[in-house]
């Protein structure tokens, strides 16, 4: 199995607070592309978990992660989606909230898996 830096992983992830706050300023109303955002495979988790995914299939942790970190692209697009077009004004709007929460989610899978891992080497 490939290495992966999971606290790199993490740090990224979190990261999506900070961009979305960035983007309030930035994005609304411009012609941004928010495509990618929304495919799990274009990060460096989803690539990983793509290429490991045979190796992976036997850890409940990885079972646990993959549709909550399909789910948190899915939001991500979402969201720049709702910003650039002016539907997100604020950090306090429920959209962002609730994806705050799949984002703590996340983090709670990417721990379980490394342990995961950690145990099972």
């Amino acid at each position: 199995m490939l290495d992966f830096d999971f606290d790199k992983a993490l740090t990224m992830h979190r990261a999506w607070k900070m961009k979305f706050h960035i983007a309030l300023g930035r994005v609304q109303g411009e012609d941004f592309d928010t495509r990618p955002l929304g495919d799990a495979t274009q990060c460096e988790l989803g690539r990983w978990l793509d290429s490991n995914a045979e190796e992976l299939r036997r850890l409940p942790a990885a079972a646990e992660l993959l549709p909550v970190h399909e789910e948190f692209h899915r939001q991500s697009q979402a969201i720049a989606d709702a910003i650039r077009e002016g539907h997100i004004l604020h950090m306090d709007d429920p959209a962002i909230c609730a994806y705050l929460e799949l984002s703590a989610r996340i983090e709670d899978r990417l721990v379980k898996l490394k342990h995961e891992l950690h145990s099972a080497a």
